[in-house]
């Protein structure tokens, strides 16, 4: 009987700390600009400022690490509803 009691223990502590460990790490890791192929300056006429993962108040994407130029683009654009499009 301490056997169950032992290896019911063992679990009830393996669940807290597989608990405590996936609400301490990031949910969604930030990409480089390598891989989404980031750009300066968009030359397809999609620029950060219009899509949906920009933030503007920091220059930051929520999806891509580092700061971004509003003018920028990268292959993660999606067109923001709420936002018009700017020439």
């Amino acid at each position: 009987m301490s056997t169950a009691l032992s290896r019911r223990s063992f679990f009830k502590h393996m669940l807290a700390i597989g608990t405590v460990t996936f609400l301490a790490s990031p949910l969604q890791a930030k990409v480089t600009k390598i891989a989404v192929k980031y750009q300066v300056k968009s030359t397809t006429g999609k620029k950060c400022k219009e899509c949906l993962h920009f933030l503007a108040a920091t220059n930051e994407c929520k999806l891509v690490e580092g700061k971004i130029n509003p003018e920028g683009s990268c292959t993660l654009y999606l067109k923001d509803p709420k936002k018009p499009k700017s020439n």
